[in-house]
């Protein structure tokens, strides 16, 4: 099943999540007994002296409203300005005192609602100006028993008062397929984060011909909205299709291969328009000989870097292949409405490394710079020369019109071969986290470097140590850190600032049965995971999955069960 899952975090199947609040309930029965008789012998005492200013208010209606009615008229006959200028004074204290008694007595009705609330009284209030929801909650109608309640924000489980991350996943469809149709079967997952709350989730559907679709879904306290299935290749299909939003516009990056081996590497520009949709312009073969996905990045002036690994004969019908990773930088022209997206023009293609590249994983660390990790065939045949690169990383950053790998590659794991999955994640002061799980030792690890801006060198700032033990066939990793403020408003940034980032990494088993587990931290000012937690496992075995971040800092996490049907 292709779902998704929401987590204060947000999945195939989607999860949300968010930060650990402490609790304000009371530590017993007793005590919140107590406080709530308080509470609504205090309510009751409130409702009396309402009542009482009511009448009053009835009584002083007509002979207020004649008094005003004078007072306004002595003001329009008024023979000095200074008279007239008084007058209006007395009549504004007049009001403002009378709106300053409603507001007192409104504060007073949402701190007793509030506390009833905070103390488990169901019975709701008359109104959302009656109730101070707690963070992560927003006020809302309900339907069946009337009036309004606090409730958490998907991804977040509570009262509505005290809001926590879940202790579990909850799966929840993500495509519904109509009657008679044949069931979506999804695979290659990717999830990528747009404006406005809005996410893009790119997948290949093996029950139609293999073609690529993208879904946009936004998020909202009360959870996605997600719309209809766009079709990506129209005459080809799409394997491991990734969607990256171009800088300060409106404007996607797609990149897929047109075979599972041996196929072309294509790029294409699409553009997202008013009424929801998306239109895409005529795809651009960048390379050829592609068995692996290919890696997406942003950067400035809607310009793409693309990572991948090349395979390019010595001579035309020259069996022998020189092989490298490589990183292509490209320029897309979205268009405006109306009109169809433009060709990508390719601007220049530079080797990050000579000889077999596989498992490459990318994170933005700053508008312009970017790293890429990767596994790579040992130079020498045998490995014997400068041990294993199976776990490697390399830094980038545009220079001008030119992309240049600024660092030297760094090894976490010299002395071990067989590192299989993995997955990078920015955290924050020139920092990331780079998680991979080790097929030898069958353990996942996880290492936090930074990268110097001064001598433009990579140091491994705490770890590797292991998060899990077992197989497992994929890890992926988000953080809540945002390298592009463009894809967050003021507000979103502000929150994040005060309530703290936070880390996710999920990992799977293989095999009957295997499930996916999820692993939530805290990212702490020099950006390093602390105060880790675990998120349990999900109901069905993983055999995909992809996560991102939302604007307001929840997570998307998007998994495909052992079924692959949405």
């Amino acid at each position: 099943v292709l779902a998704s899952q929401s987590l204060g975090i947000a999945g195939t199947k989607v999860k949300h999540g968010g930060l650990k609040h402490k609790a304000l309930h009371g530590s017993s029965g007793l005590r919140a007994n107590y406080v709530s008789d308080v509470a609504n012998g205090f309510n009751a005492l409130l409702q009396q002296m309402q009542a009482r200013e009511a009448l009053r208010d009835r009584a002083d209606t007509a002979e207020g409203g004649e008094q005003l009615r004078l007072v306004e008229k002595v003001i329009w006959t008024a023979k000095s300005r200074q008279d007239k200028a008084a007058l209006e004074d007395a009549l504004e204290m007049e009001e403002e005192s009378r709106m300053e008694k409603e507001n007192a007595q409104g504060e007073v009705v949402s701190f007793v609602s509030t506390l009833k609330a905070a103390m488990g009284y169901q019975g709701g209030a008359a109104s959302c100006r009656e109730l101070v929801c707690g963070g992560h909650a927003f006020c809302t109608n309900r339907t069946l028993m009337g009036g309004v309640s606090c409730r958490c924000e998907a991804g977040y489980e509570g009262d509505g008062i005290v809001c926590n991350p879940p202790t579990s996943f909850t799966e929840r469809p993500l495509i519904y397929t109509g009657a008679g149709a044949s069931p979506v079967q999804a695979v290659d997952l990717h999830v990528s984060t747009l404006r406005d709350n809005t996410v893009a989730v790119t997948f290949r559907d093996v029950a139609r011909n293999s073609q690529g679709f993208v879904i946009l879904g936004q998020a909202s306290a009360g959870g996605m909205r997600w719309g209809k299935p766009v079709l990506i290749s129209e005459s080809s299909p799409a394997y491991s299709p990734v969607l990256v939003e171009l800088m300060g516009s409106e404007g996607l990056a797609v990149a897929f291969r047109t075979k599972n081996r041996g196929g072309e590497g294509v790029l294409l520009c699409g553009r997202r328009d008013l009424d929801g949709g998306i239109k895409f312009g005529p795809p651009r073969a960048f390379t050829r000989l592609q068995a692996q996905q290919t890696s997406l990045i942003a950067l400035p002036e809607s310009r793409v870097a693309l990572l991948f690994a090349e395979h390019l004969p010595r001579a035309p019908e020259n069996e022998t292949m020189d092989m490298y990773g490589s990183s292509l930088l490209a320029r897309l022209s979205p268009g405006v409405t109306g009109s169809l997206p433009g060709v990508p023009q390719l601007l220049g293609k530079t080797h990050f490394a000579h000889g077999a590249v596989s498992r490459i994983s990318v994170a933005a660390l700053s508008p312009k710079q970017f790293v890429v990790a990767y596994r790579q065939a040992s130079p020498d045949a045998d490995g014997s020369s400068a041990g294993s690169l199976d776990a490697s990383v390399s830094m980038a950053e545009l220079w001008g019109s030119e992309l240049v790998f600024t660092t030297k590659a760094v090894s976490l794991e010299p002395d071990q071969s067989q590192i299989w999955a993995r997955s990078v994640a920015g955290l924050g002061n020139n920092a990331f986290a780079y998680t991979y799980h080790s097929g030898t030792e069958k353990v996942t690890k996880q290492a936090v470097l930074q990268l110097d801006p001064g001598t433009h060198q990579l140091s491994v700032i705490e770890g590797p140590t292991v998060i899990s033990s077992g197989f497992t066939p994929f890890v992926s990793s988000v953080s809540t850190v945002a390298q592009r403020e463009d894809q967050q408003t003021s507000s979103q940034l502000a929150l994040l600032q005060s309530h703290g980032h936070r880390f996710f990494t999920f990992l799977g088993g293989q095999g009957s049965g295997a499930r996916g587990q999820g692993r939530l931290c805290t990212v702490s000012q020099d950006g390093l995971p602390t105060v880790c937690r675990e998120l349990g496992t999900t109901s069905r075995e993983v055999v995909s999955v992809a996560s991102a971040p939302v604007g307001d800092g929840r997570i998307l996490l998007v998994t495909a069960d052992v079924w692959v049907s949405v």
